[in-house]
Order: C-alpha cells, then sequence, then structure tokens
C-alpha cells in the first residue's frame, strides 16, 4: 500500500502522529489538511536517512530487541500490514520459537562449538551492562557474521544465556507490544489504517527498503520462500550439506530447513555454481544473465525483493486468487503473477483478468452478472437497478490488458460498437477496465459516445475498480451496489469516483 493510499483510510489522531514524525512546525491540522501535509512531505517522510535514525536508538537490549521482531512480525506478512492482534501474536510467535529451539538439547548441533564458544563468551560480557547501544549492537552483529553463524543462532545463544527476549527469557505482553507499535507510529514507520476495515497497521510500500536494510534483512520470509521455490531439489540439498544439515526429504521439508538454518539468500546463491545462476536468472521475467557470480546474485535477490506479495487464503477460490492480483493481472506484470504462481503462462493473464473483475462485480459489489450467449460479446454485463434507470438498461464491461497506458485503438472502438449495437437490451453504460489509461484515450471515449447515442463510454484502472469495491465491501453494506457510481462518460479517475461515490451511494 503506497502512501497515498495509506492515509485515506486514516483518522485524525493516527494521522497526527505521522505529521509529528517529520515536523513539528504545523499546528494541529484537521484531517485533510493532515492529509495534504503528509503529501507535500512524502519526500522527507520516506526517506532512507530519516528512517535509519528512527530506528536506530541507544536504549535497553530488550526495547531493541522488541523492536526488532515487531519489524520483522510485518515483514513476513505478504502485503507488510495486520491487525494489532495478529501482530502481537506474530510477534509472541516468533519470540516463542526462540525460546523452544533454546531448549531443545540438540538446536546447535550443526554449528562449530568453538564458534558458538566466542559468541556465547562476548555476548555474557556485553550482557553485564544492560544498556547496549545500537553502535555495541551491530559490532555484535559484525563478530557474528565474522563467526559464520545466523541471526538464528545469534538469537538461540541469546536465550540460553537467560537474556531473550529480556531477561528471564520472559515473553513480551500485549501491552508492551502496543508501546513498540506506538512508538513506530510515531516515528512515522508504521501508519495506522483505521478506517480501513479490520483497522490494520501498515508499513507503505515506500518504506520497507529502508526498513528491510535497518534489519539487516535480504528478504522477508514469503519473498524467501518464493526464491527457493526457484531452486531445484538438488540445489536445496546441496546447499543444506554445505551446513552440514540432513539433506533428505520432500522439497517442502527441505525449504523449510533451509528458512530455519538462518543462512541468507546471498549465502544460499553463492553455494551455485556462476552456470546454475545464469540458469536461474534465465528463468526469472526480466533478469539479465550476463555478469559476474556477485552480479547475478544481486539481481536475483532484487528480483525477489522487488515483487508484489499478497495474502490470499489456501481456501480462496480461483475468482478471488486472481481479484487479489487485479492490477497486476491489467498491466500484464508477468514477474509477480508467474512468481506467485497466480498465472502458469502469459495467455493464462487475460483469462485472469477477466475472472478477476467477474469476482469484483459478483462477490464484492454483490451484484447478479447476466449470462451471454455466442462467442462475440464483452467480458461481462450487469442490468441496472433501482429508479434511476429502466429495467432492460444494462452496463457492459470489457477487460483490456496492456504494459503500457492505454490509448484506445480504432480496432477496440469498431469492437465496442459491435458489442453496443447488437445488444438486446438498451446500454446505458459501456465500460473499458484498463490498467491506466492516457489522456488521449478520451479522444475515441467521445467518438464512440457520439456513435451510440445514449450510451456512456467510462474506462477505469483496475485499481481503481478494486478500491471501489474494497471501499462498498468495507461499509458492510448488504444492499445493492449502485451503479450509477461508474455511469457517466469519461475517465474514472479516483477523485471522481470517490465524489460520485459520495453522490449515488
Amino acid at each position: 500500500m503506497k502512501v497515498a493510499d495509506a492515509i485515506k483510510q486514516m483518522s485524525k489522531l493516527p494521522l497526527q502522529r505521522i505529521v509529528d514524525s517529520f515536523t513539528k512546525d504545523f499546528p494541529k491540522p484537521d484531517e485533510e489538511q493532515a492529509r495534504d501535509i503528509i503529501l507535500r512531505n512524502v519526500e522527507e517522510l520516506t526517506d532512507g536517512k530519516r528512517i535509519t535514525t528512527v530506528l536506530q536508538f541507544d536504549g535497553p537490549f530488550k526495547d531493541q530487541i522488541r523492536q526488532i521482531l515487531m519489524l520483522e512480525a510485518f515483514v513476513n506478512r505478504p502485503d507488510w500490514s495486520a491487525s494489532e492482534q495478529d501482530i502481537v501474536e506474530s510477534l509472541t510467535r516468533l519470540e516463542q520459537d526462540v525460546l523452544d529451539a533454546a531448549a531443545a538439547e540438540d538446536s546447535l548441533r550443526y554449528e562449530d562449538p568453538e564458534r558458538i564458544e566466542v559468541l556465547r563468551d562476548v555476548l555474557g560480557a556485553a550482557l553485564n551492562d544492560k544498556l547496549i547501544t545500537f553502535r555495541e549492537l551491530n559490532l555484535l552483529r559484525t563478530l557474528r557474521d565474522s563467526l559464520g553463524l545466523s541471526e538464528a543462532v545469534f538469537r538461540i545463544v541469546l536465550a540460553q544465556l537467560d537474556h531473550f527476549p529480556q531477561r528471564g527469557n520472559v515473553l513480551h505482553t500485549p501491552s508492551e507490544c502496543r508501546d513498540v507499535l506506538n512508538k513506530l507510529q510515531w516515528g512515522g514507520i508504521v501508519f495506522h489504517c483505521n478506517k480501513a476495515d479490520g483497522a490494520p497497521y501498515v508499513i507503505p510500500d515506500e518504506i520497507r527498503a529502508s526498513v528491510m536494510d535497518a534489519l539487516g534483512l535480504e528478504l522477508g520470509l514469503h519473498a524467501w520462500g518464493l526464491l527457493l521455490n526457484a531452486l531445484t531439489v538438488s540445489q536445496l540439498r546441496q546447499t543444506l550439506a554445505k551446513k552440514r544439515l540432513p539433506s533428505s526429504g520432500t522439497k517442502s521439508e527441505l525449504k523449510g530447513r533451509v528458512i530455519s538454518s538462518g543462512l541468507s539468500p546471498s549465502r544460499v546463491l553463492g553455494i551455485l555454481s556462476s552456470e546454475e545462476l545464469r540458469k536461474l536468472c534465465s528463468s526469472l521475467a526480466g533478469v539479465p544473465v550476463s555478469g559476474t557470480k556477485a552480479e547475478r546474485i544481486r539481481r536475483i535477490i532484487g528480483y525477489f525483493a522487488n515483487l508484489i506479495t499478497k495474502e490470499v487464503s489456501a481456501e480462496a477460490s480461483p475468482g478471488e486468487r486472481f481479484y487479489k492480483y487485479l492490477p497486476e493481472l491489467a498491466r500484464r506484470d508477468r514477474e509477480n503473477l508467474l512468481a506467485n504462481q497466480i498465472i502458469n503462462k502469459d495467455l493464462d493473464i487475460e483469462h485472469g483478468f477477466e475472472a478477476a473483475t467477474r469476482f469484483l462485480f459478483e462477490s464484492r459489489l454483490g451484484l447478479k452478472l447476466m449470462e451471454m450467449r455466442g462467442s462475440e460479446h464483452p467480458d461481462g454485463c450487469i442490468r441496472f437497478g433501482g429508479r434511476r434507470k429502466a429495467a432492460g438498461d444494462v452496463l457492459m464491461w470489457d477487460n483490456k490488458s496492456t504494459e503500457t497506458a492505454y490509448t484506445f485503438p480504432p480496432s477496440h472502438l469498431r469492437q465496442f460498437k459491435r458489442y453496443i449495437r447488437d445488444s438486446r437490451d438498451p446500454v446505458a453504460c459501456f465500460l473499458v477496465v484498463v490498467a491506466d489509461a492516457e489522456d488521449s484515450a478520451m479522444d475515441r471515449v467521445w467518438q464512440l459516445a457520439a456513435d451510440c447515442a445514449g450510451t456512456n463510454i467510462a474506462v477505469i484502472a483496475a485499481e481503481n475498480l478494486g478500491w471501489v469495491a474494497e471501499e462498498w465491501w468495507s461499509r458492510g453494506s448488504d444492499g445493492r451496489f449502485n451503479l450509477e457510481v461508474l455511469n457517466m462518460t469519461g475517465i474514472l479517475s479516483r477523485p471522481l469516483l470517490e465524489q460520485r461515490m459520495r453522490l449515488f451511494l
């Protein structure tokens, strides 16, 4: 979620926290003023140096661990958002997993005992001082890296020293978790979208890379899993053997073992040969295959780091899975669609785009779709309801996915004209769903509207149509969505849609 989208779902208090995170120069603004201040200063708010300064602080070690784990809980969410309860439970689970591992007698059996002893001695000395500065923490992690040990091992040793996540191996309470959640809001890192369904806390897209840098992470858990999916069973076994870990089992078991080993993505890829990395690059859409081994590793990690990952229930229907990636289907974003296993090949994009839009109208907006006969017809049709339109009037839509902004070519004008003129029912509105539209598309919008008198011609970005559906869904309304929101001639921008939703809903 972008900053601009997040602040639309926030009330005055959480907005004020974000404003205060980067300036004290403004008097207490109202909601709209706060949004305007944030938008005008978004570059300052999302500046990497500012975020690094906020996240690096000198304080009790337990507070530093708590903040790090809180941020990791967000990183490990596919969309970097969660309710307060979900994020507290995720943080607690991260802490408990470390304590469980530390309690197991064989948790460090594959590590070098001498290196573990060095780390244990240095950590023990550092913990004698309750206050560990951020610089000292970085020095400890540098030592960990020089010993060839992982963050997972670092935390297990801390727990064995009775100091994870704090003295006495006591889990942080929900109240303590909420405290750090509030601190991250005041720091302008976490946004509380309290007007959205479920009132989620979100780390916006523009801030994520800086958070990852501050944590020293290369990939979030979901993206790491996708990278491991791209490796062969043989390569996973080779990785585990290098770490002297068991290398038998299914691919799923091998992946889980690599993740729990604490190996970083760059270390795993570094085990592969240059030729294996070349083949992996060639299998990833848009990733160049030339260059040194180090360059290929950086490109592969960058590819998975930049993937858009979203939370989709295992029980979700095919239509709902497509709907979650509606904007990506509209702009034919092969990288994200293939990596997240939304499509298997390019030919699936059109089908997925159509299925996602049908799910939106039917399941999110609660509208009944009309059955269409034959093969020459638009992608969907809905009958208007209510008093504003005659009982027979319909809204037709057609999906057009493009990698660049939609220009409304002449062939589409002729195609849509046939659909409108061949319809048995009067077409009140013909809607074209696209990734984005060039302003020049308006020329043919007006031309088609003139050729088909009595029919409005509208073009809408898939992302904006999805926003309309989510806004309607979040209201929990069990009534029928009013299609008049979409019934006009022109390009339906977000501000225009907001205005029409206020007018007709």
